[in-house]
This record gives structure tokens, sequence and C-alpha cells, in this order.
């Protein structure tokens, strides 16, 4: 740090290098909380997270026990341990009367306001509830199960993209509250799906086939690219992913845009993230092998991967992802290097998911093992006097005991 300070001092760097390079420090220091934790309220694996667009305050998790749970982060109760435990503030409980009947894939909030958020699930359909009081407002029956689903953060057009074993991706109309529109997309079925932050209408997909495909829905030939192939190849789907799955190293079970919405990411069933330029969809900008998972059982499906965005105050100019490895650890990559940073461990099955809580330096994940653990930079955190008293006094207890053996 005192390094980075002297070069900026003197001009040997910019100030932009300057920032990024004090970013990936702070965030390489990314570690299990001490002052913050969440209360278990999942009887089962946790499938997905979601923190609100307009406070980053209130998050929603939702997984295979079929409850929702809605948690206000900024409201908590001290706990023996001095933590500040965050618990749900309401819920949709697994027996209420108007709930899924299966495994929650995904969930997600509204992108312009904190009253309406959105479930997928296995039991085929997309429902829409109200957030304030946690009723279904209404819901879509997709005849197949409904592996993730997203909107876009726009606000251009109400319609919802949702992935499923079909060979198409529906676009549902909250507006008309019908199926409005449908892609044959991958015949082996999609798990992710993502809408361009930068054109609205744009979307990027990718299949079990190993296919990752852009689209515009207002084309009748609305197959804009297929990555990995030339900008000008129509390759359908199952052409496209005879080498495409090679090339991007599997099933794709994430896809995401960055904030610029220049660059897309993909994450394969074996590990390779990769970026790519949506302008030039030939080859990845970089690509990074995570390392092979060493214990717990891969999860199949859809994974969810968290990037700081490069536009907030805290993390100018630099953006990391973070992405479940597989195991029981989040891999935290730096995509413009394409070299993951450091390894987050802590869940005692598979992560499942992860999110971003912007402003706050603040990651959520969720595991196989019911989990919502909280992770943060050291520096970010501030010890009360009793919890360095409580901290102070454990390290007393571990000196003694080393004494007396």
């Amino acid at each position: 740090m005192n390094q980075l300070v002297r070069n900026r001092a003197t001009g040997a760097t910019t100030p932009s290098a300057s920032r990024r390079a004090a970013t990936e420090m702070v965030l390489s220091t990314m570690a299990l909380a001490e002052t913050k934790r969440m209360a278990r309220a999942h009887s089962a694996a946790v499938h997905s997270l979601a923190i609100d667009n307009v406070e980053h305050r209130y998050m929603l998790s939702a997984g295979a026990d079929i409850s929702i749970q809605l948690y206000d982060l900024n409201s908590f109760e001290q706990t023996p341990t001095c933590a500040r435990q965050v618990a749900p503030t309401s819920q949709i409980a697994a027996n209420a009367a108007s709930t899924h009947t299966s495994l929650i894939s995904s969930i997600a909030w509204y992108p312009l306001d904190k009253g309406m958020f959105t479930t997928s699930s296995f039991d085929h359909t997309l429902r829409v509830w109200d957030a304030q009081s946690m009723a279904e407002a209404c819901q879509f029956d997709l005849d197949s199960r409904v592996l993730s689903h997203c909107m876009s953060v726009t606000g251009e057009h109400a319609l919802i993209a949702a992935t499923n074993e079909s060979a198409y991706i529906r676009l549902c109309d909250l507006r008309s509250g019908s199926s409005a529109q449908t892609l044959l997309a991958h015949h082996s079925g999609s798990m992710a799906a993502a809408w361009s932050p930068k054109q609205p209408f744009v979307l990027a997909s990718g299949g079990i086939d190993g296919a990752l495909c852009m689209w515009d829905i207002r084309r009748a030939d609305s197959q804009l690219c297929s990555f990995g192939h030339s900008a000008d190849s129509k390759a359908g789907p199952s052409e496209s992913s005879n080498n495409s799955s090679s090339a991007i190293g599997g099933s794709i079970g994430s896809v995401l845009f960055t904030g610029d919405g220049d660059r897309v990411i993909s994450m394969a069933s074996s590990g390779k993230v990769s970026v790519w330029n949506t302008a030039s969809p030939e080859n990845p900008l970089v690509e990074c092998q995570l390392d092979a998972p060493k214990r717990g059982k891969v999860p199949s499906g859809a994974r969810q991967m968290a990037l700081t965005t490069a536009t907030t105050r805290r993390t100018a100019d630099y953006e990391m992802l973070f992405c479940p490895s597989g195991d029981n650890s989040i891999a935290a990559i730096d995509i413009a290097k394409g070299k993951q940073v450091i390894s987050l461990d802590s869940h005692f099955a598979p992560v499942l998911c992860t999110t971003w809580r912007p402003e706050h330096l603040e990651l959520y994940s969720g595991g196989a093992d019911g989990n919502v653990l909280v992770w943060c930079p050291p520096a970010a955190e501030e010890l009360s006097e009793d919890q360095k008293k409580i901290r102070q006094d454990t390290w007393s207890d571990s000196d003694n005991a080393e004494e007396h053996t």
C-alpha cells in the first residue's frame, strides 16, 4: 500500500490505475464477516439470492425447501458473541396456501422498485409476488421445469426471460400476464440467461448443449451470434453446440453481462469462466479455469455468479467476479486478467449462489448446506468494544491452553 501511495504521489501511475490497484488490494482480503451473520432460515439448499436494485438493503432467498425469506440487511440484533445477526423480517412458508410445490430455482427483484419480486420453480411455474403483503399476484405456467429467469434493468419493457428444459426460452409479459414470445434457443434446454444493461432488447443465453448465444428479440431472425463462432455465423442451436461445448467447456450454468453491457461472462460445467466481447464473439477476451472441486458433490444445474460493479464509488475501475467453484468454496476472479485472486471457503456443502451488495463491500452466498453467509474485507468491519474484548479473551484462553500443554 505504501508503494501504491508513493507511485500515485510521484505520478508514476494514473489516478485510474491507482484506484484499480487499491480496490484489488482491498477485495483480495475478502473473508467471512466477523461482525455480521445471517440467521439460518432454510432447512435445505439455498439456490438463489437477490438484493434490491433501489436501496441495496433488502435481500430475498429461496431454494429446495420452497420457502421464501425476506431480510432487511440494515436490521439486526446482537448475539452473545456480539455479532450482528440478521433474521428474516417476513417469509412465505413452505406450507403456505399459495406457494411453489417444488424446488425454487431462482428469485429476482423487479428492477425498478422493491414492491415486487419474481420466482421460478421446478413445478413448471413462474410467479410474481407483492413484496409488501408477500402474496402471489400472478403466475405463468410454462409446461416444463423452469431453471432460471431474469428481467431487464433498463425498464424499457416488462418481459421476463425464463429458461427451461425445453428447446425454447419463454418471454413472459408482466403487463399482459401472458407468454408473449418464444425463442428457439437450445435444443437440449437452456439453463441461464441475462438481459443487456445497454441494449434493452438484447438477451444472452447459455444452453445445456454448451452453446452461448445472443439474441435481439425484436427481429424475426432473432439470433445475433453464437459465441465461439464468427460474427456472421448463423449456426442454429444444434450446429453451434457441437463446436461450442468443447470450446466453452460444457453446459453453461451461468451467464451475465458486465455493467457496461459490452462483455458477457459465462461459466461452464467444467469450471471454465470466459469473458466475451459482444462486438467480436469469435474468441474470448480472457479465460480462467477453476481448480477441480476438492470435495463435495459437484451440483448440476444453474449456479448464480456475482460481479462487483466498476461504476460504484467503492469499487471504481475494478471488476471482480465471485462464482461457485463446484465445491464448498467461492472463486474470486479478476476478469480483466483472467486470474483467480482468492478462494473463499466456509460452507459445509457446495456453494450454489452468490450476490454482491454494491457500496457496502459485502458478498452473500447460499449453499447446499442451507446456510447464507456474509463475506467482506476485514478493513470494512468495525469491531465494537465488546467484540474487541471477546476477541482478546479468546486469544488469552488459547494462550493459556498452550501453556498448560
